[in-house]
């Protein structure tokens, strides 16, 4: 009789008996969804514990990695092996606490360092003016001989100077990284990126001189012999090419100057724009001014085609006028001829420069798999 009314005024009074457990999930997931690493942390130290105890301090150490306070990091993950109950998950935070501790210190020394690292890299593949930030990571990596990841450093360097134009620069730099890099692990990363660098700019002997030197397993040799194969391929193809452009490039002067009678003609037809040009030369600006807002490899191809596009449709419009000038109304083998140069001329320069800084490469791996998820 008892227990049948406790149960009616529990039913009527609407008390639940609290479930520590579904508790902690939905404060879990409500602590990730936000983002929110303090309220993962209490829910850590939360008693008694549950199941959702360990995940919360992993989580909050994740989200402290990821703004940089790698001291809170560690100590998140510190809580994680103590009272942890999953080996799995305990196991790995032992694998993180080792890679944390290894390029910032054993007492934390290099957190500061590290963490103005992650920023600056940031910037730098974050679009815009990669250079305040490239000259501030060097400062930083020059400031910090002795920093654990110097070598990763430079590579963030050598990367956004090449984005930048600058390959030079670029390929300096990750001598350099190579030349510092303390494990054995950093060094053959350093050397992989510093040959496939070689290759992107067309120093061809001495990429096929690094390889010899990778530190690397048959595959990753393997497949860096593949690709300084393909980049060979790809400078026949630019020779190629070259030489078609040189002979359009004669043929195009040879018929301006006998369709206008003298050089200086042939320049005076050149001097007015022709229609093609002022319907085609706004197109191309737009197109160059917003490509300019974004990465800097892809702006300066884009640039080019454009600059390429605009040139053609100039002297294509030029050596018509003059042919209808001279002939009267063109013969439709003539126009047919006539289209197909362009076309050649313009698919040429336009691969050319493209395939300045391999982004023929990149080009043919998004039509492959599709544009990288955002």
């Amino acid at each position: 009789m008892k227990l049948a009314v406790v149960a009616a005024i529990v039913v009527a009074t609407g008390v639940v008996w609290a479930d520590p457990e579904t508790d902690a999930e939905r404060d879990f997931q409500a602590a990730v969804a936000r983002g929110d690493a303090a309220a993962l942390e209490a829910l850590g130290a939360r008693r008694p514990t549950t199941r959702w105890t360990d995940d919360a301090w992993n989580e909050a150490a994740r989200l402290a990695e990821r703004a940089g306070d790698y001291a809170r990091a560690r100590r998140d993950l510190e809580q994680v092996v103590t009272i942890g109950t999953d080996e799995q998950l305990v196991r790995r935070a032992r694998a993180e606490l080792a890679r944390l501790q290894s390029f910032t210190g054993d007492a934390g020394q290099w957190n500061g360092v590290a963490a103005e690292h992650e920023r600056l890299a940031a910037r730098i593949v974050g679009g815009g003016d990669p250079k305040p930030a490239l000259d501030a990571l060097a400062a930083l990596v020059a400031a910090n001989p002795a920093y654990p990841r110097g070598s990763a450093a430079r590579i963030v360097i050598a990367q956004g100077w090449e984005r930048d134009g600058d390959a030079d620069r670029a390929l300096t730099w990750l001598r350099e990284a190579v030349a510092v890099a303390t494990r054995p692990l950093d060094q053959t990363r350093a050397r992989i990126e510093l040959v496939r660098m070689l290759i992107r700019h067309g120093e061809l002997a001495q990429a096929d001189g690094e390889i010899d030197r990778v530190a690397a397993d048959s595959k990753i040799t393997g497949e860096l012999r593949g690709e300084l194969r393909s980049a060979e391929r790809h400078a026949t193809i630019r020779i190629a090419l070259w030489i078609a452009l040189a002979l359009i490039a004669m043929a195009t002067a040879f018929v301006l100057r006998r369709d206008a009678g003298s050089w200086r003609a042939a320049g005076k037809s050149l001097a007015r724009p022709p229609i093609e040009v002022l319907f085609l030369l706004p197109i191309a600006v737009v197109l160059a001014v917003v490509a300019a807002t974004g990465n800097p490899m892809v702006a300066r191809a884009v640039r080019a085609v454009a600059i390429v596009g605009v040139g053609v449709a100039w002297l294509s419009g030029a050596m018509l006028e003059l042919a209808r000038r001279r002939r009267g109304k063109l013969g439709a083998r003539r126009a047919a001829v006539h289209a197909a140069v362009a076309a050649i001329a313009v698919v040429a320069a336009s691969y050319l420069a493209i395939d300045r800084d391999r982004m023929i490469d990149l080009i043919v791996e998004t039509w492959r798999s599709g544009p990288a998820p955002r």
